[in-house]
């Protein structure tokens, strides 16, 4: 039934997550005519996770390494964890499959619901309907996807990847907050000489790659197998939420070159594509001065980004670049001076001077085709790169295999070598050098 919402649609996300197929009933069968029997799906992801870093709580009672410490609890470093437990719906409105519609609610322990160890409840993370009347120009109308980075469009079921890339983790994975403290300097930021900001009320759940707006899109057949994919999004900026404001107004735009080989489908359609995308807006956030005065304020958002996929034969090579400016999430921040608890609030270096790169290099190959296969990625993060002090560099090697049941059922087994540089301050290198490797083993069960 999960298999069923991709059959006839290469890994061409806009397209499989925003539009219905034509002739393709419940259960995958391809008939005739059109089906407005709505397909029903789900999946749930269960792992065991294992931190091999080192806890640093400071003199002062204070947790330093957050790094060290599960998603998304922040609380323990060895557990298994029932981390997404989705149910949806999908389908089409109407004879003419002119009006789809696509629905999906999260039950699982992830930052959707529990966001660094805040309850933020449960949430429909999409919920959509898309028209399809005009030629060339489908518009969806909704709180779902936004155009944006390969990690983030991909449906997370079919990637044997546990863990976000850092850079896509940290920067493009949006965390919404509204409140913040006082701005800080210096010691709240590592010794950084740029503007930060912590939160004050960690209560929205992770914008999980979402917004809530309208989207225009589709794709064109260019011959010879190639295609031409483009979408454009005006978004509230306001993540997964019921927020109807423009304050945080977002533009999302996105391009695709795709060259369809003939063969296979879905996630596992052999084709070579190109991509581009990028983001811009406003976040506004309301910041206390010395005296306790709350003002609104607005900071620009930015991201952008440029990569490749490539599926054949059973060899998948995928590559991204991304950088970003302004907002920069500069990690979570122990804000209880008890040794023994931990309040983590979020923090940010706001200002647009403020940047980011990073990317990855991945590589799969199934030695068993479409049962068993192999892995291994490499991704870094160079942050706050305008600032000697507060810059901070990543570089994360994950290797591991993957065995699949049947369709997107399997279990992966990932192994993290995880690093962290302070090229300018020796005192956050001590604090760094508390980070060790990650294990983690996931069983994915599609229904």
């Amino acid at each position: 039934m999960l298999l069923s919402a991709m059959s006839l649609e290469a890994a061409n996300w806009l397209m499989l997550q925003g539009t219905q197929p034509d002739t393709v009933a419940p259960k995958g069968v391809v008939v005739p005519y059109r089906n407005k029997m709505p397909v029903v799906w789900g999946f749930i992801q269960a792992n065991y996770k294992q931190d091999y870093g080192d806890v640093f709580i400071d003199p002062n009672g204070v947790n330093k390494t957050p790094f060290s410490l599960l998603n998304p609890n922040l609380a323990d470093q060895e557990g298994f964890s029932l981390f997404r437990a989705r149910l949806a719906a999908r389908g089409m409105a109407d004879n003419d499959n002119k009006v789809n519609y696509f629905f999906m609610t999260e039950f699982g322990n992830n930052a959707v619901n529990n966001l660094a160890g805040h309850d933020t409840a449960t949430f429909f993370t999409d919920a959509s309907v898309t028209l399809r009347h005009v030629p060339g120009l489908n518009a969806r109308i909704g709180m779902f996807k936004t155009p944006g980075s390969e990690e983030g469009l991909r449906a997370v079921f079919v990637s044997p990847y546990i863990e976000f890339t850092t850079m896509t983790n940290q920067q493009v994975l949006e965390r919404q907050v509204t409140n913040v403290g006082t701005a800080q300097t210096g010691k709240a930021a590592g010794g950084a000489s740029t503007v930060h900001y912590t939160s004050t009320d960690v209560t929205r759940p992770i914008a999980a790659f979402r917004d809530m707006g309208i989207e225009l899109f589709d794709t064109f057949a260019l011959g010879q197998g190639w295609t031409l994919s483009y979408a454009y999004m005006y978004g509230n900026g306001t993540g997964i939420s019921h927020n109807a404001s423009d304050h945080q107004a977002t533009h999302y735009g996105y391009l695709a070159l795709e060259d369809d080989f003939g063969a296979g489908k879905g996630f596992y359609t052999e084709a070579l594509k190109f991509f581009v995308w990028g983001q811009t807006g406003k976040r506004r956030l309301y910041s206390a001065d010395a005296n306790g005065t709350t003002t609104p304020v607005k900071h620009d958002r930015k991201r952008y980004g440029v990569g490749f996929s490539y599926y054949e034969n059973g060899l998948r090579a995928e590559a991204e670049y991304m950088w970003a400016e302004g907002m920069i999430y500069t990690g979570a921040k122990d804000t209880d001076p008890d040794p023994y608890q931990e309040d983590w609030q979020l923090q940010f270096a706001v200002g647009t001077e403020n940047k980011a790169e990073g990317g990855y290099l991945n590589l799969q190959y199934e030695l068993f085709p479409k049962q068993f296969e192999v892995f291994g990625r490499y991704d870094f993060m160079n942050r706050l790169t305008n600032d000697t002090k507060g810059e901070r560099d990543f570089q994360t090697i994950t290797l591991g295999c993957s065995y699949r049941f049947r369709g997107p059922t399997r279990i992966d087994f990932n192994y993290m070598i995880r690093d962290a540089k302070a090229p300018g301050n020796s005192a956050a290198q001590n604090v760094l050098d508390n980070m060790g490797d990650r294990l983690a083993i996931q069983l994915t069960a599609a229904f």
